[in-house]
């Protein structure tokens, strides 16, 4: 059985010439990467309830919450998070804003509330993309 195999095994490597073979490993190379292999969407942890979902970055009368948009303590996909206006809750503090999807519109929360991360810090692994979705 293993002599059948090995002759197999050398006939297939007479069989494709090297050119072809060098050409099948470069091909996926040239080709341009699909959109999703960019992305850099990230699960984070929302730790705190009523969390508003604005519909832009920051807290001012240009950025009203979501109506009907507020989440608290799940999971939610991220896409990236740029700097805005600062929010304080306590001991935690931060002037990133975080693009999220709870399931409902896509929209801006504090930092604050994402778990993981530093006072006035961007949330660590996640694009600090300025043009986001």
């Amino acid at each position: 059985m293993t002599n059948i195999l090995r002759t197999a095994a050398r006939s297939l490597r007479h069989a494709v010439p090297a050119g072809a073979v060098a050409a099948a490993v470069a091909l996926p190379l040239l080709l341009p990467t699909p959109a999703q292999a960019t992305t850099t969407d990230a699960q984070l942890y929302v730790w705190a309830t009523g969390v508003n979902v604005r519909a832009c970055a920051g807290v001012s009368a240009d950025c009203p919450p979501i109506k009907y948009a507020q989440i608290g303590k799940r999971w939610v996909t991220a896409y990236c998070q740029r700097q805005s206006s600062e929010v304080v809750d306590g001991p935690y503090r931060n002037n990133w804003w975080v693009q999220v999807n709870a399931g409902g519109p896509i929209g801006w929360i504090s930092a604050v509330y994402v778990r993981g991360g530093d006072n006035d810090q961007p949330v660590p692994g996640l694009s600090t993309d300025s043009d986001c979705h």
